[in-house]
């Protein structure tokens, strides 16, 4: 699950990969909100490691269910061509699943 954390004063937000399920994230965040000005979220990346931020520097934190991943060339759409009477010239789309096909 990809989860962003938004922090006070820095323009960029912080973007952790996790396989802490989303639960757990909100009892986290929760739980070091509560604990005052000095708590620390500590978050457990997917890759190993952990992140670690200032509670009371954190403005927001967003974060969804699981996505697929995308790979290669899964964002393309094909669309078949469209032919009328008045044209004559159909551009040829390539991808890999066409290539093998020719």
């Amino acid at each position: 699950m990809e989860v962003k954390i938004g922090i006070h004063s820095v323009p960029r937000e912080l973007v952790v990969e996790t396989d802490t399920p989303a639960e757990e994230v909100e009892r986290l965040l929760s739980a070091a909100l509560e604990k005052g000005e000095h708590a620390v979220f500590a978050l457990s990346v997917a890759k190993g490691g952990r992140v670690l931020v200032p509670a009371d520097k954190i403005a927001y934190v967003e974060f969804g269910g699981p996505e697929a991943r995308r790979v290669g060339f899964g964002n393309i759409a094909l669309r078949p061509a469209r032919v009328t009477s008045r044209s004559c010239y159909v551009p040829l789309v390539l991808c890999p699943a066409v290539i093998g096909q020719a």
